[in-house]
């Protein structure tokens, strides 16, 4: 016997579907009905509108209400066979013609009414629609290939596209209105929109593109809803989770404040209060620091740090690169050394035995601060004391790396995540991507800051761009000139940072010191070529994306990116 249908049944008790077409349907990730009716269409034929034959011409797509008048099957020159049904109106006749599908046939008979749809070609005198895809008007029954807004489904070697069209109407048929509700009524009521039932019924076969844009708006409700549901969940499980609670503070973090040649600005001092809160609050914190290029990030994650590390715990900060890591590591061991504050750099060219030596100090909680790359999240590093875990450009790592990031203490209570982006990201956006997180924007620059332009410029006035680089290298300035791609490849119109690293030093820029920076070159030659780069030794720095986050060279006051469109 024949079970009911839900939505968890599984697809092999649909009519038509065994075994073998169980596996091809789960190709496309289809094992139940919930599965096979969120397989969406991907686009849709506009076939509701019937065209008089006598007004079709070449080359439309049309399609045509007729009656069969003949239907008839003759041999090819070649051996095969050509099916023909004649369809016509009272303003013309065309042909409808198969190659060696003689099964077509018994589904015509002279008198029937039929709608076809196709190309309409011209051959011999005659409209002609090869291989056109048709229905027999039955009275009452809804069409399903023509005369309406037609589906197109993604494929597979074993399913076409008939075939998945009338599986979809019949689950949708059998399930009727049993498909369970995921949205609050108050909501749909709120809303206008209907319920799950009919809206899966008017993505899939939709009367006109109106019911359809409702139903595709209810079903995109449903998704942003789960997320936000998730988000929630998520949200309340990290607050049940006992942070490291840190309550006693030291002199640490008075005396880098004290130190530094400027005033934090108003924003920086509301982030530190909303981060500092949460170390006090003895639940976990997991917070997501947002903020443009230099307002000043680093500076509050490690005054957090810092806070962490004067009660005798220790921190981590993950950049996303070599080169940003080894900058982050000089720049706050240069702050923190006149504190006796200890920071140690790891990435995966450091040295064995420089490697080993920073493992086993920071295994017997000599390092206060670890910085590094996905490198200090291997095994073999061991923080006892992990108290704070700081993401730079958070986006740049995986969920699984960022939660390995927080497990290498041996307390049992949650280590605290700090993650960073310079990425502007809508408060509406944010929440559906981070909604896990509690969120804290540094929305105000430093005082002095220049105002920066950025111009597009078109391939004809290039040469204004390479003279304003010359008058900044000519007064002591620097310059990025940045590339998509390293090489050039055949079939690409792209230029290519090694063929103009040549070009410009060759011919363009003369007398110009310009090096070269890509990801094929060895960790220590990349950090050679930047630390020159930074001591002003060359002048221009031609580089691929391996420059997009974060490095700082305060002289650096141009950047000249091509094919923009390819950069992100």
């Amino acid at each position: 016997m024949k079970p009911r249908l839900d939505a968890t049944t599984s697809v092999q008790y649909l009519t038509g579907v065994g075994p073998a077409r169980a596996r091809s349907l789960a190709r496309l990730g289809i094992e139940t009905v919930s599965d096979l009716l969120a397989h969406y269409p991907r686009r849709y034929l506009d076939r509701s509108h019937t065209v008089p034959i006598g007004r079709t011409a070449a080359g439309e797509d049309v399609t045509v209400l007729g009656e069969v008048l003949t239907v008839g099957e003759r041999r090819t020159r070649r051996g095969g066979s050509l099916q023909t049904v004649s369809v016509g109106d009272d303003s013309g006749v065309l042909f409808c013609i198969w190659f060696n599908q003689r099964y077509v046939l018994k589904q015509f008979r002279p008198g029937q009414r039929v709608l076809v749809s196709g190309t309409i070609q011209w051959r011999s005198g005659q409209r002609q629609l090869a291989h056109p895809d048709f229905e027999i008007q039955t009275p009452g029954r809804e069409g399903l290939h023509t005369g309406r807004l037609v589906p197109v489904y993604g494929l597979t070697a074993g399913v076409g596209q008939h075939w998945l069209r009338q599986l979809v109407h019949q689950a949708l048929e059998e399930l009727g209105e049993d498909l369970p509700e995921t949205l609050p009524h108050s909501l749909l009521a709120d809303q206008g929109l209907p319920a799950r039932g009919a809206a899966l019924h008017a993505l899939h076969f939709p009367d006109d593109h109106r019911k359809l844009e409702v139903a595709r708006r209810r079903l995109v409700c449903d998704e942003l809803f789960g997320i936000q549901v998730l988000m929630a969940l998520r949200r309340d499980h990290r607050r049940t989770q006992q942070g490291v609670r840190l309550d006693r503070p030291g002199d640490l973090t008075r005396r880098l404040v004290e130190g530094l040649p400027f005033v934090l600005t108003g924003a920086q001092r509301r982030v530190l209060a909303e981060i500092l809160a949460d170390l006090r609050a003895g639940s976990a914190m997991h917070r997501l620091l947002q903020g443009d290029v230099g307002s000043g990030k680093t500076l509050v994650a490690l005054i957090a740090a810092l806070f962490v590390i004067e009660q005798g715990w220790q921190a981590l900060l993950m950049a996303p690169t070599e080169v940003l890591a080894r900058q982050h590591g000089k720049t706050l061991r240069r702050l923190v050394d006149p504190l006796g504050v200890t920071v140690e750099t790891l990435t995966g060219s450091t040295p064995a035995a420089e490697r080993r030596a920073v493992l086993a100090a920071a295994a017997a909680g000599e390092v206060d601060l670890l910085v590094g790359t996905h490198a200090v999240i291997q095994e073999e590093v061991h923080l006892p004391r992990l108290a704070l875990t700081i993401v730079d450009e958070q986006h740049r790592f995986g969920v699984r790396q960022r939660g390995r990031s927080t497990a290498t203490g041996d307390t049992d209570q949650a280590v605290h995540v700090l993650v960073m982006s310079a990425t502007p990201i809508p408060r509406s956006l944010s929440l559906t991507l981070y909604g896990d997180l509690d969120l804290s924007i540094i929305d105000e620059l430093p005082p002095g800051r220049q105002p920066v332009t950025t111009r597009l410029v078109r391939g004809d006035e290039e040469d204004e761009v390479w003279e304003a680089v010359r008058r900044a290298a000519a007064a002591g300035r620097q310059a990025f000139v940045v590339h998509p791609v390293i090489d050039e490849t055949e079939g690409q119109d792209l230029k290519a940072a090694a063929a103009e690293y040549e070009r410009l030093r060759a011919e363009v820029l003369p007398g110009v010191a310009v090096a070269l920076l890509h990801g094929r070159l060895k960790a220590r030659e990349k950090v050679a070529v930047m630390d020159a780069f930074a001591r002003g030794e060359h002048k221009v720095l031609v580089a691929t994306t391996v420059v997009e986050v974060g490095l700082d060279v305060a002289a650096a006051t141009e950047m000249v990116i091509h094919d923009p469109d390819r950069c992100g």
